[in-house]
């Protein structure tokens, strides 16, 4: 009797989400795709190169589609996210204020955020708990490793300059 009014009891506590992780991977996820979003808006106005500025376009345009698919599917997943994974992210601060080496800073910036990026991403599409988001990260992989072979080159370029 004793063993049963226990288990009704826990029954009744609110346990804890076991997968953090799906929340994690998204505030992680949205974060990375406004600063690409930000920084690529910075590229656009202060770089000197044609294939730079092409990037960062690029960067504006998919990562801002990124984001909106993925705050629909955290919505439909009923998970929150916190403000500050959804909005007002500042610019890297060195990055807005570098005038004559902006291009290898933001080049070598996307490179770095790219790679790990892609690592996030494929250990999510492998691991991820929630069949919904494993989805969403399989789906990103192959555009967010054509990125990072995109701006690979572009740093390759830069490097034998």
């Amino acid at each position: 009797m004793v063993s049963a009014v226990c288990l009704l009891t826990k029954a009744q506590i609110p346990q804890p989400d076991p997968d953090t992780t799906s929340r994690h991977f998204l505030i992680v996820a949205s974060i990375g795709n406004l600063q690409e979003a930000i920084a690529g808006q910075i590229a656009v106005q202060k770089s000197k190169l044609a294939d730079v500025k092409a990037f960062a376009q690029m960067m504006i345009k998919d990562h801002g589609e990124a984001e909106q698919q993925l705050l629909q599917l955290a919505k439909q997943q009923h998970i929150d996210l916190p403000a500050q994974a959804t909005g007002g992210i500042q610019p890297d601060l060195p990055l807005k204020n570098a005038s004559d080496n902006f291009d290898k800073l933001y080049v070598h910036g996307m490179v770095n955020g790219h790679r790990n990026t892609v690592q996030t991403f494929q250990t999510y599409a492998v691991n991820g708990k929630n069949p919904a988001i494993k989805a969403f990260a399989q789906q990103m992989l192959p555009k967010l490793k054509m990125h990072l072979e995109h701006i690979t080159a572009i740093d390759k370029q830069l490097s034998e300059k």
